[in-house]
């Protein structure tokens, strides 16, 4: 039998325990997370940055997939989310009260309260029809059915105005413009539903390789000319948008353009609320920079993040953690990119 005193010893130590493990949890930061749709660049991105989030600091991340560019910065806006996949150019629509934010007044306010943390190529528009087909340029496209993105996304407006910049041709007048969500696109172009695919996606793409194994694929590019255009100027103008090529090749032997072709790069980002906990994005940014080899590994495309290039593309604002980051890493930041609560 145990004694009294042993007894209140051993319930003092639980008590002690107890105490100790409410602290630890206490102190661990439950994160909300949005992201693109799994297998996507944005979702590899995401998911290696949850696993080294996770593993280096006290903190748990749960991530939501599938959440469309618009949607995320308002949640954000709101305090609905924590981290999230940003575009450049959708931070400029929301900013600025254009684009899929030209019928929402409020957007504008809201954007007062979005924060960046660094940046990151996306990767080029892959301009994809099937070899069957028998389409070898974008002229050819008349008539046809063709995929360009989900409804009111920003890669949609920009695949649509590559469109209509290198040939004229306007949706539902010179095409038939399939709307349909990105999997449901990727899916109708794999089954001959539609003629041709655009789509912003990582060098190489998982999905791309994929269809490239079914079948011969051809990757169009953009002609020279075309960026002379009004409508191509004015979406090069938009903050993320450059100058990419995709090599032939690199698809393997059901690739059948036997020249590089240039397109339109894309980058995208870490975003965040204002209000976030500036110690925690502090943390967040150091820890990302300090494990830029598990990104490195995790996907080719992700070689290309480094802390020389974290904010190329970006226009908004940097997350007051971040910017005490950057400057004790030596980066020289921009005036635009400093907060004023960092001031």
């Amino acid at each position: 039998m145990f004694g009294l005193r042993t007894i209140k010893r051993a319930a003092c130590v639980l008590t002690a325990t107890l105490a100790l493990g409410q602290a630890a949890q206490a102190q661990e930061s439950h994160l909300r997370m949005q992201t693109a749709t799994p297998g996507s660049g944005y979702y590899v991105f995401s998911v290696t940055l949850q696993s080294v989030l996770q593993k280096k600091l006290p903190v748990k991340i749960n991530m939501t997939a599938g959440v469309t560019g618009p949607r995320s910065p308002l949640d954000a806006a709101r305090g609905q989310t924590d981290l999230f996949i940003s575009s450049p150019s959708i931070n400029h629509f929301m900013r600025t009260g254009t684009g899929m934010f030209a019928k929402m007044k409020t957007a504008p306010e809201l954007y007062k309260n979005v924060r960046q943390i660094m940046t990151f190529p996306a990767g080029p528009y892959h301009i994809v029809v099937h070899e069957k087909s028998g389409i070898r340029s974008l002229e050819d496209i008349k008539g046809r059915r063709i995929f360009l993105g989900a409804p009111g996304g920003a890669a949609t407006l920009v695949a649509i105005s590559i469109v209509e910049g290198a040939t004229g041709y306007e949706a539902g007048t010179d095409y038939e413009l399939a709307k349909l969500d990105w999997n449901s696109g990727l899916q109708a172009f794999q089954d001959g539903h539609v003629d041709m695919l655009v789509m912003p996606t990582q060098l190489p793409s998982a999905s791309m390789e994929q269809m490239a194994l079914l079948e011969k694929v051809r990757f169009l590019g953009i002609p020279d000319d075309a960026f002379e255009s009004d409508q191509m100027k004015k979406i090069m103008a938009l903050p993320g948008r450059t100058r990419a090529t995709i090599p032939a090749g690199i698809y393997g032997a059901n690739q059948t353009n036997e020249t590089d072709v240039r397109t339109i790069g894309s980058w995208a980002g870490l975003g965040t609320r204002k209000e976030l906990d500036e110690e925690l994005v502090y943390q967040i940014t150091k820890t990302l920079f300090e494990n830029l080899s598990a990104f490195h590994g995790a996907a080719k495309f992700m070689e290309e993040i480094t802390l020389e290039n974290a904010l190329t593309e970006m226009r908004t604002p940097l997350h007051a953690g971040a910017v005490r980051y950057y400057r004790e890493a030596g980066v020289d930041l921009p005036d635009h990119l400093i907060p004023p609560e960092a001031r």
